[in-house]
């Protein structure tokens, strides 16, 4: 088992990554990473300044190795 860490970006502000969770490898982190993101948005969707709720799966030593991001864009169409 490995360690990892998830940096949440959300509305309310950045929950920085303090409590390790142990995967047998990165994919299974970043399959629990996924599950994390679809949770928050459930509680709500991107909102200005954020705009984006993020993930950052860090390893062990706290280096960032993969960043995951919701977006909600909306676009005006002139018509």
């Amino acid at each position: 088992m490995t360690a990892f860490y998830f940096k949440v970006i959300d509305n309310d502000g950045t929950i920085p990554a303090d409590d390790a969770f142990e995967f047998p490898d990165l994919i299974a982190a970043i399959r629990q990473a996924k599950i994390v993101l679809a949770e928050m948005a459930l509680d709500g969707l991107p909102q200005a300044p954020v705009e984006a709720l993020e993930i950052e799966v860090q390893n062990a030593d706290h280096r960032p190795v993969v960043r995951m991001k919701l977006e909600l864009k909306i676009q005006w169409s002139t018509a």
